[in-house]
């Protein structure tokens, strides 16, 4: 593990809660030049929301004016890119709107409005909608009439396909849709859909209300992501910005032990216990969430030991990933064996949808 990676984390963490102390005291604590957290925020797709922090922010002034102003043209050019895709979410509402097709707006947009202060507070390269499963052919003909090409492949048929994966890219060329029917995939996971689509809410974005996942919805998207990320071997930053961000503005408020109650019918319980456990370890953050923190204890039982070997989730040993794998397979309900069937089985359909199309005109089907 990296210290400066983890000082970056955590500066970055306690600047996103305006934790003007705190932050000051990372920045004293630090062991790398503080201009070096701004190319760490580049890096790791953090740039406007890191930027957007340190406004108004004493701590400012620790930074080079050459590197705020090389940021600020980072952050400009990435709005505009975002600035575009929330004129393609607008074309995509109407289509789905005038057809009827109910969907869920994840990610993205939605969480840059709600966790990072506005829609354009948090970048973002893609837009993640979610339609029900038994609607999930017909969403890819909207698409398609959208000016949308799928741009996935499928091994086997797209049938087959679609039950070992939860969702395929399309593209217009302007944009890029990563179209959801189900939060995550795995055999032994037991998410009621009906649940998920009766306790969906309303946010606005960009003026306009989109549904979104009611908010126990979104820790469990945010964990299953990062789930996925640790089994691959390792994680995107941003990801797990993001599940911070979720988990500040809703420690105070959530029922937690309820949340893990619905969580364990689900049999997704001890998924959900270690990546939490995992996050807050990780960057050392245990004191902002208190209320999550004094539930995740009553649960230590479930841990599931782990050593790290690299940030960002890169657990040892690391040949092959073999360590993260070893971990997610312990921390999943069911056997270990069960899981590494089921990795080894839906391996070659997980890859082909993850390696895209060329032609970008070929059809949806």
């Amino acid at each position: 593990m990296t210290a400066e990676w983890s000082d970056d984390l955590q500066l970055l963490i306690r600047l996103l809660r305006r934790d003007h102390d705190g932050a000051a005291r990372c920045l004293r604590s630090r062991r790398a030049p503080a201009d070096d957290f701004l190319a760490f925020i580049v890096e790791h797709k953090l740039a406007v929301a890191g930027r957007n922090a340190l406004e108004g922010s004493p701590l400012r002034g620790a930074f080079s004016p050459e590197r705020l102003a090389a940021l600020g043209d980072v952050c400009r050019a990435r709005t505009t890119r975002a600035q575009a895709l929330l004129a393609e979410l607008e074309h995509l509402a109407d289509r789905f709107h005038d057809a009827g097709q109910p969907f869920v707006l994840l990610k993205g947009p939605y969480l840059a409005a709600r966790y990072y202060g506005n829609e354009l507070g948090r970048e973002f390269v893609d837009l993640d909608v979610l339609v029900p499963r038994a609607d999930r052919a017909r969403a890819f003909r909207l698409l398609g009439a959208a000016g949308y090409a799928r741009k996935s492949r499928t091994l086997l048929g797209v049938g087959l396909t679609c039950f070992f994966v939860h969702g395929f890219d399309f593209t217009n060329g302007r944009g890029k849709v990563d179209l959801h029917w189900a939060l995550s995939r795995h055999p032994s996971f037991r998410i009621d859909e009906r649940t998920i689509w009766v306790s969906r809410q309303s946010y606005r974005v960009a003026g306009r209300a989109y549904d979104v996942l009611s908010d126990e919805h979104d820790v469990v998207l945010a964990v299953l992501s990062l789930l996925r990320d640790i089994e691959r071997g390792g994680a995107k930053l941003k990801n797990l910005v993001d599940l911070f961000c979720i988990l500040d503005a809703l420690d105070a408020t959530q029922d937690w032990d309820a949340f893990l109650a619905a969580r364990r019918r689900e049999r997704i319980l001890d998924p959900t216990v270690n990546v939490l456990r995992l996050c807050l370890a990780i960057a050392g953050t245990p004191d902002l969430f208190p209320n999550l923190q004094s539930t995740l204890e009553r649960y230590a039982g479930r841990a599931v030991p782990l050593r790290l070997d690299a940030l960002p989730f890169v657990l040892a040993p690391t040949r092959f990933g073999l360590g993260n794998k070893m971990w997610s397979a312990r921390v999943h309900e069911g056997s270990p064996a069960t899981w590494f069937l089921w990795w080894a089985v839906s391996l070659p359909f997980r890859t082909a949808v993850r390696n895209r199309r060329r032609n970008s005109a070929a059809a949806p089907s």
